[in-house]
């Protein structure tokens, strides 16, 4: 599988990623390969989900551990309208 740091450097090549970073939609399926990548890399991450409202999109938030005081976080939007998720600094 190769070292952390190569581990990384290809999801981040991949195009789902990419998308992700410039907040352009993707599908749910396309996420779901965004885990299974992740589970097979062995990379720790954890996934929220918010359900839509009138005052909030629908949107997954994608927290990547990358060691214990670095984390990347996504939002990926499921709708139109701005999600409930803040990604933090």
């Amino acid at each position: 599988m190769g070292t952390f740091d190569g581990q990384i450097s290809a999801l981040f090549s991949w195009d789902i990623f990419r998308r992700m970073s410039q907040n352009q939609p993707i599908s749910l399926l396309q996420f779901g390969s965004v885990m299974q990548m992740l589970i097979e890399f062995n990379i720790p991450f954890d996934v929220s989900f918010t359900s839509g409202t009138r005052k909030g999109a629908a949107a997954l938030q994608l927290t990547i551990h990358v060691n214990p005081t670095a984390t990347l976080v996504f939002v990926v939007a499921l709708e139109q309208g701005a999600s409930v998720f803040t990604p933090s600094p």
